[in-house]
């Protein structure tokens, strides 16, 4: 835009000077060169949503995930804002699920987070254990730990061998 137009819009804004995208004319108001449309072209800007990672701030891809909400019909029609938020709530719980299993991973001395690292770190958490009350994992194992019903009474013969509970068919130092 020639400094000239520059000039003669600046009056219409109510400031003294203007400086518009790589143009400068003084100082005062900053307008982005993506708002202000091509010389010689009437095109105005999208209207469409953006949900770009770089403006959303998200790790999740939003277009995926709206195309998934549609895709299992949660509603007639899915506003952006929603699909944004959906997408934060999904990537902060996947960063807590896996940091947990990350220590998990790390007290078993290894450096790979395997089903059985996520599994055993949501079942040690007791704000994530009844997300995932109804979730089978595969590969994960089950939980280490014996039910006390099935636990047999404790007496003083508990803890001795089998020959010497008199359990076994033959007695120590007995021939048959």
């Amino acid at each position: 835009m020639p400094a000239k137009t520059v000039n003669a819009i600046a009056p219409a804004l109510g400031v003294g000077s203007l400086v518009l995208g790589r143009y400068s004319v003084d100082k005062a108001v900053y307008i982005a060169p993506a708002l202000v449309p091509a010389e010689g072209s009437n095109k105005t800007k999208s209207k469409a949503a953006n949900m770009t990672n770089k403006n959303t701030g998200l790790v999740f891809n939003c277009y995926s995930l709206r195309r998934r909400m549609k895709a299992s019909r949660v509603g007639k029609f899915i506003r952006p804002a929603s699909v944004v938020y959906l997408g934060a709530v999904i990537e902060y719980l996947l960063a807590e699920v896996l940091e947990l299993a990350g220590n998990c991973a790390r007290d078993n001395k290894r450096k790979i987070i395997k089903p059985r690292h996520v599994m055993m770190a949501v079942e040690m958490d007791d704000e994530l254990k009844p997300l995932f009350s109804d979730v089978i994992m595969p590969g994960s194992g089950v939980v280490p730990g014996v039910h006390t019903c099935l636990m047999g009474k404790r007496d003083q013969n508990t803890f001795r061998g089998w020959a010497r509970q008199g359990l076994s068919k033959t007695q120590v130092g007995t021939k048959e």
